[in-house]
């Protein structure tokens, strides 16, 4: 199941794999998936395994194994491994978009900021961490125009202008520069927890408060100040 604290991982032109076509602007398939029990349980089996052990070492093989579907049956829904890992991307994407759009509707864009902040701290507090799903991808599949890549660069992408735009929302006097740092933080301690642990998360907490609390000493003065004698 998804959970918020593994995600929190310029326009890039749509790409299709598979029949499988990429939006740029949402992250969805453009096509239609019909609901269908064996393809749940392909897509659950296969995110278990790519984050736990990773991608390039589940072979197909394992995948229809462990899902308990027909060889057939898994080639009707997902005709090549690329499109089952397309697929594993987009449901983590959509998953954490559906959450962080949640947030910022109902508890506003700090919240949204301090949500993305959380999710670090908890992540790399709990068993069976193994770092961001899109990061370990990323460094699975050297190509940049693999659909993976494409879909990953567009996450971060939609991350990076959430951030963005609930800095703006606050009045920061450099909102795209501090996004653009908050997700470069993010990114280095979701990797440095992966690698050697992250236990002690107060430095990253600090450093990410004072990065999105600079409004006060950089509110533009009033346009009628009081006169003096």
């Amino acid at each position: 199941m998804y959970d918020l604290k593994y995600q929190l991982c310029a326009t890039i032109p749509s790409r299709a794999k598979g029949g499988i076509t990429i939006s740029p602007a949402t992250h969805e398939p453009a096509v239609a998936v019909r609901p269908s029990a064996a393809r749940d349980r392909i897509l659950a089996t296969a995110t278990r395994l790519f984050y736990s052990v990773g991608i390039r070492t589940v072979g197909v093989d394992r995948l229809i194994a462990e899902s308990q579907v027909a060889r057939m049956t898994f080639f009707r829904h997902f005709p090549t491994k690329d499109d089952l890992v397309v697929a594993f991307l987009t449901a983590q994407a959509s998953a954490a978009r559906d959450e962080l759009t949640q947030i910022r509707q109902t508890r506003g864009p700090h919240a949204l900021l301090a949500a993305v902040a959380a999710g670090i701290t908890t992540a790399t507090n709990t068993d069976g961490f193994r770092g961001c799903e899109f990061i370990n991808t990323a460094a699975e599949f050297c190509n940049p125009n693999h659909p993976a890549r494409v879909l990953i660069a567009q996450h971060r992408a939609w991350v990076r202008d959430q951030m963005k735009d609930a800095l703006t929302a606050l009045r920061h006097p450099t909102p795209s520069e501090t996004a653009e740092i908050l997700l470069m933080l993010r990114t280095g301690a979701i990797v440095a927890a992966s690698l050697e642990g992250l236990t002690d998360t107060s430095k990253l907490e600090q450093t990410w408060s004072t990065l999105i609390n600079q409004t006060s000493a950089h509110q533009p003065r009033s346009a009628h100040p009081t006169s003096q004698d």
